[in-house]
């Protein structure tokens, strides 16, 4: 059988980024094994050759991730269809500023971003790092070789080796699609996820992955500690990297909680989804080591327990990675990826890495020193190690609740019948146990930086240790009391958590001012403690004193559900709604791609019902790139120092919801035809149930108008479209409130389109029938114009028609003619036996003549004002007899059509919430600042 030769694909950035791949990988295994030679062997001459090989092999796998990744990009710019990844993450509607986010939405681009990074700390690492070079990068290239394997997508035997995203549509999937040398101009792009389409996923992926990324480094030190047997020489060099790590991984923590909160619709910064967990708890004993590196550090205690802690913290991003990527929390979390056949590598990922730390670090604990003297209760030292043990405590419950999954998987292979553990509420499960880890937390860290390490001279310090805990605690209590009249901390336990927070921010500040007098150098952790304790505040008084203010039992019952009262209020467009003090009024709303906005304006009201404030929010609602179904319901929030109103809609009319469902809904209506005319109202009768009864309403329908150039708020005109509309007023018989409607009907290239109309207040859909063309068009090669030239009261007769010229319009209007500047233009006003008035138009633009033609359909006349003769004040007219019309317009109207002008809303305050921002900000900021100290201090 002959090859087909594919016309239009482009092979050679494929070929590219393979080869780009092979390098990668041979690249970061000759670094690796360089690197371990220069390591045994750094105080022998062969050192600099191996250290040297090494750099050029890591070089070269650095350059090799750059390549795989530019060229990626560019085939997604690009738009190259015929490579699965692209395929599957791009389209050709995907705006560029995208193109970023599309490339990290899938497993191949992220472990990419995470190889990025690690190319980047290994150059700054091969520039910064001295002696620490080679067994440092030696264990960081060994990582890239794993992380390399993720995207070889090779098989060994049945084994499969990662996910290629260098494959071509064809070599993963056989289809008769392929049969046709011709097949990439007929394949489209899946497009990205319409809820990733926002700038957030554009920042907080590489933010978060960076910090990911950035945990390998104090691993590697102290890894490279324990295989030089270097045991206090690298605590400090690694120091400012696990400071660095802690900032940049809490900081894309927080903006995952950020983007929560500012495009999601849960309502929250926060929900302990598996995935968020896996990212905290890596970060909550890279704190923990960060504490012990500093008593390490100035004390030689805890040596073993920053080894471990650094380990751990590797090790629990591994082990992240697994639960994000195998697909084992599929059912449990929104941010999970589906399984790709990687578990295996995944596994032995974490064993390796797992068994590369413990192991060293088991059979060389008698070998690292840690003094014989015991802590002394009063020392710095005793009260950091307490906390970074309640810090581990908090990690191990987290991981132990977010690995149900796997304690399932694991069971149920020894008992198939065992149904699973799952956590019915998350946010009341974590937070039972989490809150006892704050009140001990905010203690320790409130009393601790009061103390020395070693507990150097605590007979001459301790009275002042005691003056200054004791003026905070009063201080504390004080605040406590004042701000439990603003936060509803009815609980004892929340009420000391608050206390413990405010604690925290108290002693510290005491301590920044007092005893370190704004050194930086000392102020560091101050600044992080200071933040624990408002973020606490924050949370306390965001997550107590949250209130729905998305309610008015009163008017909404029998609009909503009665469990819908709480929390929701139903918005019909430009009815204002009262709710909780505001006036609330669904303005409009606009569809730009998949994106639907809406305006929703805010106006509060005083006792006396004055309006003190007005703001306009606009909730979006995103659809899948289908445009078929809401994918994601996005909030708007108003912001002030003290609060927010957070909105979103809560639903939509299932018909603007689900379009699918809308054409179902659309087919399966009944329509009823009526025949109308001009000015002569028609009675459509109906059934409605109102309160538990058939009620009979009436609905008076008139045809005001026949427009031949018709629009449509949908319609947008193409040239050669013959478009008709038809304008009716509606009003019910009783009480008489009327309203208009235009639909139209628009015939395109043999293709009939329909545009009807919705009439939500009464509940009637009306549509135009192909029929109209016959009654309201007639083509002008069918007439036969017959010219008359008449003067003003000048009388003919047509075809036994009495028609009477009665002088001009020098303002003529017409529904078939729209003027433009520069017009000039005179109707010519006839009277055709007194019966029916005429009037057509004669029109001179941009010195060119026209005419705008008028006729009696009744009648079949037709009529055009040819010319005029201002001398004798004589017009010439031309009349010619058509088909004779039946007068009457054939419409269609579907009673009981389901209205679609409304929104349910949900809004919410969240008080005090900038306490948190402001404090999880901060403890970043103190990372930061203990970052560059100890950088300086290197230096």
């Amino acid at each position: 059988m002959e090859e087909i030769q594919y016309i239009g694909e482009h092979l050679l950035p494929g070929q590219i980024g393979k080869f780009a791949v092979v390098l990668g990988f041979v690249g970061a295994l000759f670094a690796s094994i360089a690197y371990a030679f220069a390591t045994n062997r750094r105080d022998t001459n062969e050192f600099a050759s191996w250290h040297k090989l090494g750099r050029i092999g890591f070089t070269l796998h650095g350059l090799a991730v750059f390549t795989i990744i530019g060229t990626m990009f560019y085939m997604m710019a690009n738009t190259y269809f015929e490579y699965q990844y692209v395929q599957l993450h791009v389209s050709e509607d995907l705006p560029k500023r995208y193109i970023l986010s599309a490339f990290w939405e899938g497993q191949e681009g992220s472990f990419l971003l995470w190889m990025f990074w690690h190319a980047i700390l290994g150059f700054v690492l091969m520039w910064r790092g001295k002696q620490w070079e080679a067994p440092v990068l030696a264990v960081l290239a060994l990582v890239e070789v794993f992380l390399m394997s993720m995207i070889m997508g090779v098989y060994i035997g049945d084994m499969k080796f990662g996910s290629n995203p260098f494959l071509l549509l064809r070599d993963v999937m056989d289809i008769p699609l392929f049969n046709n040398a011709d097949y990439v101009s007929l394949i489209k792009g899946n497009g990205l996820n319409p809820l990733l389409q926002n700038y957030w996923m554009t920042i907080h992926p590489p933010t978060l992955f960076l910090g990911f990324a950035s945990t390998v480094v104090p691993f590697c030190f102290a890894v490279a500690g324990l295989w030089t047997n270097q045991h206090k020489a690298w605590l400090k060099p690694a120091l400012p990297w696990a400071l660095f790590s802690g900032a940049i991984l809490g900081t894309g923590i927080l903006m995952g909680g950020a983007w929560a909160y500012e495009a999601l619709s849960f309502g929250g910064y926060w929900a302990w989804d598996p995935v968020e967990n896996a990212s905290l708890v890596p970060w909550i004993i890279l704190v923990a080591g960060i504490h012990t590196n500093l008593i390490a550090k100035n004390t030689g205690f805890s040596i073993k327990s920053t080894y471990l802690f650094y380990i751990l913290t590797f090790f629990m991003i591994l082990y992240s990675t697994f639960l994000t990527r195998s697909g084992i929390l599929g059912e449990t979390s929104v941010h999970a990826f589906t399984e790709m056949g990687l578990e295996n590598q995944l596994v032995a990922l974490l064993v390796v890495f797992l068994l590369v730390g413990l192991v060293p670090l088991f059979f060389k604990r008698k070998a690292i020193p840690s003094p014989k003297k015991e802590e002394k209760t009063a020392s710095r030292e005793f009260w950091m190690f307490i906390g970074t043990l309640v810090l581990v405590f908090s990690a191990a419950m987290i991981t132990a609740s977010t690995s149900l999954p796997i304690y399932n998987k694991i069971y149920q292979i020894f008992d198939p019948s065992f149904e699973g553990l799952t956590i019915n509420d998350p946010i009341e499960h974590y937070n039972k146990y989490q809150l006892w880890i704050g009140v001990f937390i905010a203690m320790l860290s409130a009393f601790t930086q009061f103390l020395r390490y070693r507990g150097t001279n605590w007979e001459g310090k301790k009275k002042s240790f005691w003056k200054h805990i004791g003026g905070s605690v009063i201080i504390s209590v004080a605040l406590t009391l004042l701000t439990k009249m603003w936060i509803d901390a009815n609980a004892w336990q929340y009420v000391l958590l608050l206390f413990t927070g405010i604690l925290s921010v108290v002693a510290n500040l005491d301590y920044l001012i007092m005893i370190a007098k704004g050194n930086m150098k000392m102020a560091a952790g101050t600044f992080a403690h200071i933040g624990f304790g408002l973020m606490l505040v924050g949370v306390l008084a965001s997550g107590l004193n949250k209130e729905y203010i998305s309610t008015n039992k009163v008017a909404q019952r029998g609009l909503l559900e009665e469990e819908m009262l709480e929390k929701n209020v139903l918005l019909f467009k430009g009815m204002p709604m009262f709710m909780s003090g505001y006036e609330v009024t669904y303005e409009r709303d606009t569809m730009i791609g998949n994106e639907r906005t809406f305006q929703v304006n805010y106006k509060k009201l005083n006792t006396s019902g004055d309006v003190t404030e007005e703001f306009t929010v606009m909730p979006t609602a995103t659809y899948d790139n289908k445009v078929t179904k809401v994918a994601a319901m996005n909030p708007d929030t108003k912001h002030y120092l003290h609060k927010d109103i957070f909105t979103h809609i809560a639903t939509l009319p299932r018909k603007e919801y689900d379009f699918e469902f809308a054409h179902e809904q659309e087919d399966s209506l009944k329509y009823t035809t009526f025949n109308f005319d001009i000015d002569k109202p028609v009675i459509v009768k109906d059934t409605l149930i109102a309160g538990g009864k058939k009620v009979a309403v009436q609905t008076e329908v008139t045809l005001l108008q026949i427009n031949k150039n018709g629009t449509h708020p949908d319609y947008i005109p193409v040239e050669g479209d013959i478009a008709v509309s038809a304008k009716f007023a509606l009003s019910k018989v009783s009480p008489d409130t009327v309203f208009y409607a235009e639909p139209l009907i628009v015939i395109r290239q043999n293709l009939l389109y329909n545009y009807p109309i919705q009439m939500n207040d009464i509940s009637l859909k009306i549509r135009l029938t192909e029929d109209i063309f016959d009654e309201v068009l007639t083509l002008e090669s069918e007439l036969d114009y017959s010219p008359f030239t008449m003067k003003k009261g000048d009388k003919i007769t047509f075809n036994g028609q009495e028609i009477q010229f009665n002088g001009f319009n020098r303002e003529p209007q017409h529904i078939d003619y729209e003027a433009e500047e520069g017009d000039i233009a005179v109707g010519g006003i006839f009277a055709v036996n007194n019966e029916y008035n005429v009037q057509p138009i004669y029109v001179i633009r941009e010195n060119r003549p026209m005419s705008v033609k008028d006729e009696v359909r009744n009648l079949g006349l037709h009529f055009r004002f040819n010319s005029i003769d201002p001398a004798t004040e004589s017009i010439e007219v031309l009349v010619a007899k058509g088909e004779q019309k039946k007068g009457l317009i054939p419409v269609d109207i579907a009673k009981n059509s389901l209205r679609t002008d409304y929104i349910v809303l949900e809004a919410i305050i969240f008080p005090g919430i900038n306490f948190f921002w402001l404090g999880s900000i901060l403890m970043m900021v103190g990372l930061a600042i203990g970052m560059v100290v100890r950088r300086q201090e290197r230096a």
